[in-house]
Order: structure tokens, then sequence, then C-alpha cells
């Protein structure tokens, strides 16, 4: 976990890093999804704003996508770390 990310914070990019790695991009509910399964209690909207604060942090290698009027999708790119 980098050391300028609150604790939650972490614990979003890695259940995103955990979606990369079971081969897919999630959308925020999927996120939030997964932060619940591992017994984390967050909202979607603290979800969606813990995402925008990791796209915003350089050296997360978070990216989002969004096409057209759906839902943004949330990647892990090692390439942008």
């Amino acid at each position: 976990m980098m050391t300028n990310l609150t604790e939650r914070q972490g614990q979003v990019l890695q259940c995103v890093k955990d979606a990369k790695a079971q081969g897919k991009r999630p959308y925020t509910k999927g996120v939030v999804a997964r932060m619940k399964a591992k017994g984390y209690e967050i909202t979607d909207r603290q979800c969606a704003h813990d995402l925008g604060v990791l796209i915003r942090t350089k050296g997360t290698g978070v990216i989002s996508m969004r096409l057209g009027s759906k839902p943004t999708l949330w990647i892990y790119d090692e390439g942008c770390v």
C-alpha cells in the first residue's frame, strides 16, 4: 500500500488488483461487492470517492474507462505504476 493513501483507499486498491488478477474489470458496484465480501463496510459513494482519489494518485496503476453511457470501469494496469 502506498503511504499517502488511507487504509480504506488501500483496501479499495487491493480489490481492484484482485479483480485484475481474476481477469475482470469491475464497475464501482463490483468493487463495493468485493469489499463487502472481504468484510469491509463501504458505501457506493465512499467507494466512488476512493476510486477517484486512486486514479489521481500517481503510482497506483488504477485507470478509469467509460464507454458511452455505461458505468465507469476501474482497471489496474501494472504499466501505469
